[in-house]
């Protein structure tokens, strides 16, 4: 299958479930009210991502393009908000006055904080959704504000999953720059990754270390891994009766296990052992695995799992699931 061409080599026509990790998000449209100075303004066709599998639905941050709703003539009840943001120095799409010679940037978090909820989650999508749009439009180093401080960001990508994509940045070699992808859910994973990073690695599960994060789940920075993902070599490792096959699989079978224990314990922290979330080590003839991403899968049922139809069946099928859409 061809690969859509879009921005940082990633197919925003095509997409796979942040929830389930199954279905394939397919685009409706719907109306959305957001309150500005206690008035309703009603933005008429908001497109939103839909999975008919599991049922998740959301605003889509990437067709919502917020400044040309509010700058709209015929909603005239958000005059404040406009003065609001001409104060904050927004010239145009996320683009500051006083930090015009970089177009890309993370806004104000003070500013973010004072939006109403319905109309933040839409400032969210959008600033999200102009930051990955930019990057795909360059090659090289992109410079990025984020947090009060520049970050160059280095194309290709390094990787993607279902809620965000990471990038190497020129600042750190030692770390990696992870932005969620323009939803609430994504976000939402994101923050509850970093918040529960360090229960993995109490437990002893390898995690990368997290550098710094955005309280709204934007962005994190995070402690570059060894290895590369199990999505990634598995198609390299030759005919299953080989020793390298062999060895990868046994310790990507007690990594699962382990994890699987400790779900069972502590149910909250349940996440995904997708391919795409499992790098591999190999040193010599050693091997070991990592945990690349922390944050909640919910909907995952680990009860009947069973190790050999994860490795014959539900890799390969996941594996071209993710090149279909341009995450590998």
């Amino acid at each position: 299958m061809a690969r859509p061409l879009r921005s940082v080599d990633s197919t925003y026509s095509l997409e796979i479930c942040p929830r389930c990790e199954e279905g394939t998000l397919v685009t409706v449209e719907r109306p959305y009210d957001v309150t500005v100075s206690d008035s309703v303004v009603r933005i008429p066709k908001v497109q939103a991502e839909e999975c008919r599998r599991c049922g998740y639905r959301a605003l889509s941050g990437r067709e919502v393009r917020l400044f040309e709703v509010l700058f709209a003539p015929q909603y005239e009840q958000i005059a404040d908000l406009v003065a609001a943001l001409r104060a904050a120095r927004y010239i145009g799409m996320f683009l500051r006055e006083d930090q015009s010679e970089s177009a890309l940037a993370f806004g104000s978090r003070t500013y973010v904080a004072t939006l109403a909820d319905d109309l933040r989650e839409l400032y969210l999508d959008n600033e999200s959704s102009h930051v990955l749009d930019g990057l795909g439009c360059h090659p090289g180093a992109i410079p990025i504000d984020a947090a009060g401080r520049r970050y160059s960001l280095r194309l290709p990508k390094i990787g993607e999953g279902e809620n965000g994509i990471v990038f190497d940045y020129e600042e750190d070699s030692g770390s990696v720059f992870k932005i969620a992808k323009p939803r609430p859910y994504s976000r939402d994973h994101l923050i509850k990754e970093c918040e529960v990073t360090e229960f993995f690695a109490r437990q002893g599960i390898p995690v990368p270390a997290i550098v710094d994060w955005d309280p709204y789940g934007a962005f994190v920075i995070k402690q570059r891994l060894s290895g590369r993902s199990l999505a990634v070599i598995y198609d390299e490792l030759g005919p299953p009766d080989t020793e390298r096959h062999r060895r990868v699989r046994e310790t990507v079978r007690g990594f699962i296990s382990r994890l699987i224990e400790l779900f069972e314990k502590f149910p909250a922290c349940k996440t995904s052992a997708s391919p795409n979330n499992i790098f591999v080590v190999e040193e010599g003839q050693s091997c070991r695995c990592l945990l690349v991403d922390t944050g909640p899968a919910p909907l995952h049922d680990y009860s009947g799992f069973d190790f050999d139809e994860y490795w014959d069946v539900v890799v390969p099928q996941k594996i071209e699931r993710y090149r279909a859409v341009g995450y590998i």
